[in-house]
């Protein structure tokens, strides 16, 4: 791994727990942070602290809300983006 790769990866990867919330609401077996930041880290294959809808493609929650989640249209999930549905899924729970 590239020493930059690391920098990169980790921002992005801890934007990505926030996801983690939607996944253990939809979900009896909840995975641990720890896991949703390696399996997210895992799917940024090229490194570039994006996900591509490629590289979501095995993660059926984000594959599914991809173009919702997408806010910019760019085709790709920025940090900022996943942080903002993060946001409004613990919003949501608030709410309940």
């Amino acid at each position: 791994m590239k020493p930059n790769a690391l920098v990169v990866r980790t921002p992005l990867a801890a934007a990505l727990v926030a996801v983690a919330v939607l996944a253990q609401a939809q979900t009896q077996a909840v995975p641990s942070a720890e896991q949703v930041v390696q399996r997210l880290a895992e799917a940024d294959a090229n490194h570039d602290g994006y996900l591509e809808r490629s590289e979501v493609a095995d993660l059926p929650r984000l594959k599914r809300g991809f173009d919702r989640i997408d806010t910019d249209g760019d085709g790709r999930l920025s940090k900022a983006e996943l942080q903002a549905v993060g946001q409004k899924f613990k919003q949501r729970q608030a709410g309940q």
